[in-house]
């Protein structure tokens, strides 16, 4: 190779825009500057409203963190749009992948709780939560869609606070929705959010309207009487009325409660 044509070839290197952008010290318009994000997975429970959900998942944490999601069986099957920015994962990526910084449970259903709380790893969600748990990994647990609801059992209900104040002694922060401030366990191991029960009843006795009882004398109970009482009401039967299966439905339909009335003498 002759001088002349090396001279060509570092001219032609030094005149190039990009290179003289890098020894100015000015990249801007040449070479793209990306902010590279740390990785978090989102663990996706089936609900219906999965675009709500995304969406806060996207606002609470979409600006700090790439993130992957990682359906269950039923999420698969659904496919909802993802938006901008989020994309899917398979759960042989997501256990082969050892730099999650933030893992996040929006949906958590009573069964993912349970699981994560006995430290039980059987799917790809729980074999996340417990590895993540294991490694210290920044958890968040959102419970607005494990399906409690005033009429639940206290009994029930407290099974799963106590799996809760668990799963919260390990670390992992809950929330009772994603735009809400989360628990932490104090030092003496107590939670300071209220239970599930009493958050349900609180609200429960504040909104719920009082019923009106209507007292049905008659023998017979059919689908035109349901339709004169009033919707959302307790109907009080005396013993032995005969209902049809026509207005059992109507009833049912109508939310209408259907009680035996207490016999005069009889506690």
């Amino acid at each position: 190779m002759n001088e002349e044509l090396i001279n060509q070839i570092v001219s032609r290197i030094l005149s190039e825009p990009a290179f003289q952008a890098l020894l100015q010290g000015n990249t801007t318009g040449t070479l793209e500057n990306k902010v590279i994000k740390p990785d978090g997975i989102v663990l996706l429970n089936y609900v219906s409203d999965f675009e709500r959900v995304l969406k806060a998942v996207k606002l609470s944490y979409g600006a700090d963190y790439t993130l992957s999601i990682l359906p269950s069986d039923q999420v698969l099957v659904a496919k909802p749009t993802l938006p901008e920015g989020m994309s899917w994962i398979t759960p042989q990526d997501a256990l082969s992948k050892t730099s999650w910084q933030q893992i996040i449970i929006p949906t958590c259903s009573p069964n993912t709780l349970a699981k994560a709380a006995l430290g039980i790893r059987d799917n790809p969600i729980n074999e996340i939560i417990g590895r993540g748990i294991s490694l210290g990994i920044s958890t968040l647990l959102v419970t607005e869609y494990l399906g409690f609801t005033a009429h639940t059992p206290k009994a029930y209900r407290e099974l799963y606070d106590a799996y809760q104040q668990t799963i919260q002694s390990f670390g992992v922060r809950v929330c009772a929705t994603l735009k809400e401030g989360c628990t932490t366990v104090t030092e003496t191991g107590q939670s300071n959010r209220t239970s599930f029960y009493e958050q349900t009843v609180a609200v429960s006795e504040q909104s719920a309207p009082v019923r009106e009882e209507i007292s049905f004398d008659k023998k017979f109970l059919g689908d035109k009487q349901v339709y004169a009482i009033p919707e959302g009401s307790i109907v009080l039967v005396k013993r032995g009325t005969v209902i049809s299966p026509l207005a059992r439905d109507t009833l049912k339909s109508r939310k209408i409660e259907l009680r035996q009335e207490m016999e005069e003498g009889r506690q």
